[in-house]
């Protein structure tokens, strides 16, 4: 019976360095992928921001859906994830938008200390929203709706992936308001943006909204909060 109980152990590390070992390549995997488009960016950058119309809005939209949104899905399908995994179901919704209110306001109260104005207009600094805009009624819609889709729900699904994948690797639940994973992401956004000359209030500001994507799962167990926070904080422009 001893000898069952230890094998049993043995199996039970070994499954637990596997899943470990698995979501460290998966990580590893999203950040290269994703490192690799921030690389090639400033070529295509000029040429991107000189579309018009709703093509202009999908070609954008479809760059940033590269930079982080296509590695997740191809991971998801190869792990046979669904987004339901990384608490995108109906359970504690509510609790998951409350706080993302309230987050958000936080960190729109200190954009506009920090501007000496009231930024609170969601993407309005977004180069999407203002092709969107310029469409009129009902193609203006469409556009708003790839750039919810792509500058909201992908990039705040990134995030998510990112802490779970990371708390996995560590070993961690992944529960509370300072896991490895909420750390991590928020100082990897807060970089992230820092290389691409945001400067020191760039960090900070990108720190804050990596924290607040990150951290809604890990205290609701919901992460539709996640998409809501990035939607209401990326780009926020003045009223």
């Amino acid at each position: 019976m001893g000898e069952v109980r230890s094998s049993d152990m043995r199996s039970d590390d070994a499954v637990v360095r596997a899943v470990r070992r698995a979501a460290a390549i998966d990580l590893a995997v999203a950040i290269a992928f994703l490192v690799v488009c921030y690389v090639s960016e400033p070529a295509l950058d000029s040429l991107l921001r000189r579309g018009h119309g709703l093509a202009g809005v999908v070609v954008l939209a479809a760059n940033q859906f590269t930079f982080e949104g296509l590695a997740l899905l191809l991971i998801m399908r190869i792990r046979s994830e669904r987004f339901s995994d990384y608490g995108f179901t109906v359970r504690n919704a509510g609790m998951s938008v409350a706080l993302a209110l309230v987050l958000a306001a936080i960190y729109d109260v200190g954009m506009s200390w920090h501007a000496h104005a009231l930024l609170w207009i969601p993407l309005r600094r977004q180069p999407a929203t203002r092709m969107s805009l310029e469409l009129g009624f009902p193609l203006s819609l469409a556009g708003l709706a790839v750039t919810v889709a792509t500058w909201g729900f992908f990039e705040g699904c990134f995030g998510v992936f990112f802490a779970k994948k990371l708390n996995r690797a560590f070993g961690h639940s992944g529960r509370g308001w300072f896991s490895p994973g909420v750390i991590g992401f928020a100082l990897f956004n807060g970089l992230i943006h820092l290389t691409v000359h945001q400067g020191m209030a760039g960090f900070v500001g990108s720190f804050a909204s990596g924290y607040a994507i990150a951290v809604i799962p890990g205290v609701t167990e919901n992460a539709w909060g996640s998409a809501l926070v990035q939607t209401l904080t990326d780009a926020v422009g003045k009223l």
